[in-house]
């Protein structure tokens, strides 16, 4: 009675062609699964920190740091609650809407002088260097122009020949300019600016 030699891996359900391509397989699977399990701790961390930094009102940027990230808090504009912004970058106070309606130059030096807003007196227009894009996109509102065509508002800038774009959004791909030149007989709209130090609260506000 002869006997027939049974091979180890048919014995042990291992397939033949399992080789070397068998064996890279399996490392990988498990050089990843090593990867997954380190890497845990860290996405559950992220949640909980740019959570807490939204629910404070703080804008979240993520860095990359030698393939980690740092959270890094920025809060340049306070909104004071009061119908005015603080813009603590460059030390001044915005009005936080505007007056609402086109006026010309004279007009809107008058409103500015006449202005009572967050308990200050001292309101003016603003220089054309101080608006940049990020206080075009802290201080935006609806559009007041109805002209399918524009895609901003024109406003008075201390000079009575300079005119400032407000209420477009910069990522929309519309090349617009940071000061318009106004045409004779101009009119525009009025958001007021104050500098800090040049004036105290008016007392009972």
């Amino acid at each position: 009675m002869g006997y027939r030699q049974v091979s180890p891996r048919r014995l042990t359900g291992i397939p033949q062609n399992l080789g070397k391509k068998g064996d890279t397989e399996l490392r990988n699977a498990v050089r990843f699964l090593l990867i997954f399990i380190a890497s845990v701790p860290l996405l559950l961390s992220w949640p909980h920190t740019a959570e807490s930094a939204e629910q404070k009102g703080i804008r979240v940027h993520l860095l990359p740091l030698h393939n980690s990230s740092v959270v890094v808090a920025e809060k340049r504009f306070v909104d004071n609650g009061d119908g005015t912004v603080t813009d603590t970058k460059r030390k001044i106070m915005w009005q936080k809407g505007d007056n609402g309606k086109e006026v010309t130059f004279e007009e809107a030096q008058n409103y500015c002088k006449t202005l009572r807003l967050g308990g200050y007196t001292d309101w003016r227009l603003p220089n054309p260097d101080e608006p940049d894009t990020a206080v075009v996109v802290e201080l935006m509102m609806r559009r007041h122009s109805r002209d399918v065509y524009a895609f901003f508002d024109l406003y008075w800038s201390s000079d009575s020949t300079v005119m400032l774009p407000f209420n477009y959004h910069p990522s929309h791909g519309k090349e617009i300019s940071r000061v318009y030149f106004a045409r004779e007989r101009a009119r525009g709209f009025v958001r007021a600016v104050r500098s800090f130090g040049t004036a105290k609260p008016e007392s009972g506000s």
